[in-house]
């Protein structure tokens, strides 16, 4: 993993941008997503665009009582960048959501879009989540400059409607992304569903039931979650004293290709707790500034690191190794 050393404030609302082909199924991972965040009571807003002048997947949200912002004939990175903009602005100040996610159409180039997310003042960007239907993909040699950029510009690629392919069609796709882009983690969305961990970063909504984990267990034995289907396991860590910001970010650019997700809250040189989300390339830190900014910000006494992967109870010692070497007592 590579880092960013972007600075940002606990205050801007993160946001996730999922692209993919026409037809990639797009919207069916983003409303499986959306059921486990309302699960977690979580105020998600989607805004979705769509070419053409009818958005039938916004109704179908709309019918599960998600905010929608419909953004019809255009794309976002070209000719809608000013309904984009207001858009978000809108929905920020009526909503005052814990997330918003941005499914792009088929069309869309997600770099665009995340330049524009980054140089919003008030938007973190969490992510650009690339979308592959593996039944149906064959290379990109007749695929368009666009296309290409949907694998070329993303943090995370997913392989939807992997339970229709056999291990040869699946191998082949993988071959064919590899060709354009090396450093991404691939993750499987058997039936169009992924957890929500592996996609989004930390927020302050997500603070009080991690506490409580902690508090439920042993602090010095780690906690796991497994997803037996997709061997998907997840430790923590809770390393002891401070963090040099570049001699952390160096760390996690070393840690194995198996881990997707690393995210916590570490105390820096400062003496402040960050809030750390890190995917494919970009670690970012996030002050948490006061309990009026951050709640359960008073609770947050130590570090703790989570790693989430493929297998990554493999890793355990090394990981933890490496982490404590570099911790300040």
């Amino acid at each position: 993993m590579n880092a960013t050393n972007q600075k940002k404030t606990h205050t801007q609302i993160p946001a996730t941008i999922f692209s993919g082909f026409l037809g990639s199924g797009k919207t069916t991972i983003i409303s499986n997503l959306i059921d486990e965040l309302q699960s977690q009571n979580q105020q998600v807003i989607y805004i979705k665009n769509e070419i053409g002048d009818t958005d039938i997947d916004g109704k179908v949200m709309e019918g599960k009582g998600i905010k929608t912002k419909e953004l019809l004939n255009g794309c976002i990175c070209c000719t809608l960048v000013g309904p984009f903009i207001t858009s978000i602005n809108e929905v920020i100040e009526s909503f005052s959501p814990d997330r918003i996610i941005i499914e792009a159409s088929g069309a869309a180039d997600p770099s665009a879009i995340a330049l524009m997310i980054s140089s919003h003042p008030k938007l973190d960007r969490d992510g650009v989540v690339g979308i592959i239907d593996v039944v149906n993909f064959d290379g990109y040699k007749d695929l368009s400059i666009t296309t290409q950029n949907q694998t070329k510009f993303t943090d995370l690629i997913i392989f939807n409607k992997i339970e229709l392919v056999d291990i040869n069609k699946k191998k082949a796709v993988v071959g064919y992304v590899r060709e354009l882009n090396t450093h991404s983690p691939i993750i499987e969305a058997p039936n169009g569903k992924v957890p929500a961990k592996l996609i989004f970063g930390l927020n302050s909504k997500d603070l009080s039931a991690i506490l409580e984990d902690l508090k439920a267990s042993d602090s010095n034995h780690s906690y796991t979650d497994h997803i037996h289907e997709d061997n998907i396991q997840s430790f923590n860590l809770n390393p002891e004293g401070k963090f040099n910001k570049d001699e952390l970010e160096e760390t996690i650019n070393k840690t194995p290709k198996n881990i997707f997700r690393i995210k916590g809250f570490v105390k820096l040189e400062d003496d402040k707790f960050y809030l750390l989300n890190s995917v494919g390339k970009r670690t970012d830190f996030v002050l948490l500034e006061t309990e009026k900014n951050t709640p359960e910000y008073s609770r947050i006494s130590e570090n703790l690191l989570i790693f989430i992967g493929f297998m990554v109870h493999d890793y355990k010692h090394e990981v933890k190794e490496s982490i404590d070497a570099i911790a300040k007592k």
